[in-house]
């Protein structure tokens, strides 16, 4: 009996029950209709994931109405998004993604197509470089858009070219609209970034943060690159010294907790094992589904001689952020995770079928094999006793330097075999 009490009760727990069975299993909408009006401690809990269920449901399904040509039915599951609580970075992102992956109309000049929403130019074509131009421009906080705006069609030409495929040609001429706006230099410091002038891109990093303040601009976060591009430049004590202030400064817990990453990697680098463990276990209980948290506290627990833990933190973190449709949002396969854990198994000569579990993963998931890929062969060739591990491991050890990370991994996973 307190079975079907509860499954079809009328009492606010009964509710709350069968609100969060809806849940698990994907059905937002009718967990939100079970919560309306509820009054129990969960309910405003429980709300807020249904809803975030909504949201996202809405914008993965806006993106695929998008990629299949039906612009009127990504704008209608947009509203949808925007009524259940998305916010205007969640949108934008989606209609921009959207319509630059849209396909081009067959019929152009004979049938041009009739304006859609408020503004006319979402209309043109996607590869229309007016188009383009403005995505990218919308990106950018609004108090930001009319400077660029400004700069005139010159700047326009200019900051297309790194999506153009040409980041050179980009910093060359974005050089000449420096002197007019220091806002120019984020598009300045992408063209360098895609050139490999990582120097050049970190002061004008850190001279935009100085002049125009940090900023999220679509999907990056100018402070963020920042530090990214010091670290990668060996210089992660003044990148964690310029994080931390910033931090402090942001007003969103989203960009708050992506800097807080950031930091929390820093401290990682720089060899603060116990306090980038802290930090970042502590952003797990905030986000328990990042998954760049869950491989960067793995990594930590294996350096700090907890390998058993690391290897647990990433079977955990990929049960909770799989890949099956309508479970954990959807989330792709992290391959990068995948390819972590099966190492560690391979490594140490544990738990073979998990193993050859998660090499078929990533056989199916990844579009290109790797030096990863060809290391989990040679030590699955180790753990056979094939003599074909020779060779593999030869050739995985042409061309590393002596420093390099994944000569270190070698020696220690094939101390017997002399690299060639």
């Amino acid at each position: 009996m307190g079975f079907f009490a509860r499954l079809f009760g009328t009492d606010a727990e009964s509710k709350i029950a069968r609100a969060q069975r809806f849940i698990d299993s994907g059905e937002h909408h009718e967990a939100r209709w079970v919560l309306e009006g509820l009054d129990h401690p969960k309910a405003e809990e429980l709300m807020t994931v249904a809803r975030e269920g909504l949201i996202e449901g809405n914008l993965e399904e806006a993106q695929a109405r998008f990629s299949s040509g039906d612009r009127v039915g990504a704008e209608e599951h947009l509203v949808l998004a925007r009524n259940f609580g998305a916010s205007s970075e969640q949108l934008r992102n989606t209609r921009r993604s959207g319509r630059q992956a849209m396909p081009a109309p067959k019929v152009k000049k004979q049938e041009p197509v009739a304006p859609v929403g408020e503004d006319p130019i979402w209309s043109l074509p996607p590869d229309d470089p007016r188009l383009r131009y403005a995505l990218m421009v919308e990106a950018y906080p609004e108090g930001l858009r009319e400077r660029l705006m400004n700069l005139g069609a010159g700047f326009a030409e200019a900051a297309l070219k790194t999506d153009n495929g040409d980041p050179e040609g980009a910093a060359k001429l974005l050089g000449a609209f420096i002197e007019k706006d220091d806002v120019v230099r984020f598009e300045r410091a992408r063209a360098s970034i895609a050139t490999g002038a990582l120097p050049a891109a970190a002061s004008d990093l850190m001279q935009f943060g100085d002049a125009v303040g940090h900023q999220r601009i679509g999907s990056h976060h100018t402070a963020v690159m920042m530090v990214q591009t010091l670290a990668q430049l060996g210089r992660a004590g003044e990148a964690l010294e310029r994080i931390v202030p910033e931090i402090d400064r942001s007003t969103t817990p989203h960009d708050q907790l992506v800097m807080r990453s950031a930091e929390a990697q820093l401290l990682f680098a720089l060899g603060r094992d116990e306090e980038a463990d802290t930090k970042t276990s502590t952003l797990l209980r905030e986000s328990s589904r990042d998954m760049g948290l869950v491989k960067l506290l793995s990594r930590i627990r294996n350096r700090r001689g907890q390998r058993v833990n690391a290897m647990a933190i990433l079977e955990d973190g990929l049960n909770r952020c799989c890949s099956a449709p309508g479970k954990c949002g959807s989330q792709p396969l992290d391959l990068e995770a995948v390819r972590m854990l099966a190492g560690m198994y391979l490594e140490d000569n544990i738990e073979p079928k998990r193993s050859a579990e998660l090499l078929r993963d990533i056989e199916k998931h990844r579009k290109q094999a790797n030096w990863d890929d060809a290391y989990l062969d040679a030590l699955v060739d180790r753990n056979q006793g094939n003599a074909s591990v020779t060779e593999k491991v030869n050739l995985l050890g042409q061309g590393l330097a002596p420093n390099d990370p994944r000569q270190s991994r070698l020696n220690q996973s094939f101390p017997n075999i002399g690299i060639a």
